[in-house]
């Protein structure tokens, strides 16, 4: 646990050192932000696949930046990156990572994250938001329980808001 604390602590001593960083690090940014909400998260029951699932667009702009966490550990399991299409269903996805403005699904045990500002209550556990040339979050505790997730205190001390 205080390694992951440590890990935690370093993405938010990058975030409050950013002044301005580029697209490229920001994608990458928001990606290490995703896998430390994994760290961060309980899912009600356990794993349902030998690995660890993550959900996204291949075309989405995150996508080379989750695939660069591949094999990293979430608990006991490996991260994985799988390739989804809008239209599709997610099948046993861990977390579910949506940019822009599609419709926030729900799924059971499946943490949702929304890359982009966020309308208030749109389904979403956490949206990541860019503000003053940082990246933040956003946590709907709401939506988390209605989906079977709880988020450490640690977490959601860092968030910029809680719901």
């Amino acid at each position: 646990m205080p390694i992951r604390i440590a890990v935690l602590m370093g993405s938010v001593l990058m975030i409050l050192s950013t002044s301005s960083f580029g697209q490229a690090d920001d994608v990458a940014l928001k990606a290490a932000f995703i896998y430390n909400f994994a760290l961060f998260t309980t899912w009600q029951g356990g794993p349902q696949t030998p690995d660890f699932r993550v959900c996204t667009a291949a075309d989405g702009e995150l996508w080379n930046s989750l695939q660069r966490l591949r094999g990293k550990l979430v608990g006991t399991r490996p991260w994985a990156v799988y390739p989804m299409a809008p239209a599709e269903t997610p099948q046993q996805c861990d977390v579910l990572v949506l940019s822009g403005s599609l419709p926030t699904p729900s799924y059971p045990a499946t943490l949702i994250v929304r890359d982009g500002d966020r309308s208030p209550n749109d389904g979403a556990s956490i949206a990541l938001v860019t503000e003053a040339n940082h990246v933040r979050f956003d946590i709907d505790t709401r939506a988390a329980r209605r989906s079977g997730l709880t988020f450490s205190s640690k977490l959601l001390s860092l968030a910029r808001s809680v719901q």
